[in-house]
């Protein structure tokens, strides 16, 4: 896999950064405006890819691995505005009888969300929704054929040579519920709004579904 950011694999630098945010949490008694999350997890991630309008049946989703660090401070009793970075896996898998091919792109995000949230049980639930700006820090592509497999990085940039733009603008909608101990559970979808094709020939759009377990400080 191809390694960014402190020469650490992304699925490292995920969990190192998630645990880190565990170890060094305040145990802060005094309430606050303020509030710090942290969460990890699995994204579901799908391509809309056309050539000259035709788009292609054959792209699958692809699992891979999200992260992110948030914080968020509260404009009232019930709603919250909450940014920060995320790191996640985006991409499709491109199946044929004899072969496949999994392409994935590496990316930087930064959200603004609104989160609306009530008391439910023991703890909240939360709505959230808002925009992403998303920076693609690297992309690989992994051909699998019988036995043989073959990893070839792919260039990021506006070129018409590139696999895909820089830059892409998403929008976000979350549901979560945080438990009164601070644990975390959420669900969040991200619809790519740009076209990141390179050329006038081709189009392609992101979107991915991501499950997290994390924890917050109030």
């Amino acid at each position: 896999m191809k390694k960014f950011g402190y020469n650490l694999p992304m699925h490292r630098t995920i969990w190192v950064l998630f645990f880190a945010f565990l170890l060094a949490r305040p145990s802060a008694n005094a309430q606050s405006p303020w509030s710090l999350q942290a969460d990890a997890g699995m994204s579901i991630a799908s391509l809309q890819w056309s050539v000259l309008g035709m788009e292609n049946d054959d792209l699958h989703r692809l699992n891979g691995l999200q992260g992110r660090l948030l914080a968020g401070y509260a404009l009232t009793d019930n709603l919250g505005l909450h940014t920060g970075l995320g790191l996640v896996q985006l991409g499709a898998s491109l199946k044929h009888e004899d072969h496949h091919d999994d392409f994935r792109i590496n990316a930087l995000e930064i959200p603004l969300l609104f989160r609306y949230s009530l008391p439910v049980g023991p703890g909240s639930l939360g709505l959230s929704a808002g925009p992403a700006l998303a920076y693609h820090l690297s992309a690989t592509s992994h051909t699998h054929e019988g036995e043989t497999e073959l990893e070839e990085d792919l260039s990021i940039g506006n070129d018409v040579n590139d696999f895909a733009r820089p830059f892409n603008l998403g929008l976000q909608t979350e549901l979560s519920y945080t438990h009164s101990s601070g644990w975390l559970l959420n669900l969040r979808y991200n619809a790519g709004l740009m076209d990141l094709g390179t050329s006038d020939l081709v189009e392609m759009q992101t979107s991915y579904v991501a499950v997290g377990l994390g924890y917050r400080v109030f």
